[in-house]
């Protein structure tokens, strides 16, 4: 059995329950050994559980297209929660009969998914209104609330770092499929980056932002991660 893991981490929820991408990552690999399956591909966000759309949550929306056009492959999951923290969201994949695996749990039934989903909606909904509750509290105290202009140049360059970060962590989970891509016999003596990114669409995967690949987004992807010369040197 083939999988594909998909990871995901707020920052507040790293720093609160320590189940941080290490941790995530590990307790996959341990089930995908246990179960003498494959690695095909990993996927992460940095982003809330609440956010479930394709602008907020990328990677897991490329992972399910990935999924979708890969036979004999199951989604591969550190908890339930990591999917999303939306009932309505969950029960749709499981309506459509999307392959979701928990580590240690190869065989959960719809009806325990919908459970663990009702929970994970329950503990967003309690820290939303503790969050709002706190903030009210602050304000009523004369806190004022939002970034210092101080800090605003700051904020904006760690905002930089951060979608640098996505980018990166996309080009990294589309690498191993690209190159896969690459080496398939019409690509052996040249590459062709329109043909590529042409195989890239058949296969439902996007570009970070959604958008279709053409010969420019293909050959910047593969330039920017070496893959030319990772072709070159296993030839």
């Amino acid at each position: 059995m083939n999988y594909i893991t998909y990871l995901r981490v707020s920052t507040d929820e790293q720093k609160r329950s320590g189940l941080g991408i290490e941790a995530q990552r590990a307790l996959c690999m341990q089930h995908i050994k246990q179960h003498e399956g494959k690695l095909t591909a990993e996927f992460i966000d940095y982003e809330s559980g609440r956010k479930i759309n394709e602008k907020g949550r990328p990677n897991l929306h490329l992972a399910l297209q990935i999924l979708k056009n890969t036979p004999n492959c199951k989604l591969l999951l550190a908890k339930t929660d990591r999917l999303a923290r939306d009932l309505h969201f969950i029960a749709g994949l499981l309506k459509d009969n999307v392959p979701l695996i928990v580590a240690g749990h190869e065989n959960m039934t719809k009806l325990e998914w919908h459970m663990h989903a009702m929970i994970a909606e329950h503990e967003a909904d309690m820290i939303s209104q503790r969050t709002k509750q706190a903030l009210a509290q602050a304000k009523e105290r004369g806190v004022i609330l939002g970034a210092p202009r101080s800090q605003v140049k700051r904020i904006s360059q760690l905002g930089g770092l951060g979608l640098k970060r996505k980018a990166s962590e996309y080009r990294k989970s589309v690498s191993d499929i690209i190159l896969t891509v690459m080496k398939s016999g019409q690509f052996k003596n040249k590459l062709d980056y329109q043909a590529i990114a042409n195989r890239l669409n058949d296969l439902g995967i996007t570009t970070m932002r959604g958008h279709r690949f053409d010969y420019n987004a293909a050959y910047q992807l593969i330039t920017k991660e070496k893959l030319n010369d990772t072709i070159k040197n296993n030839r």
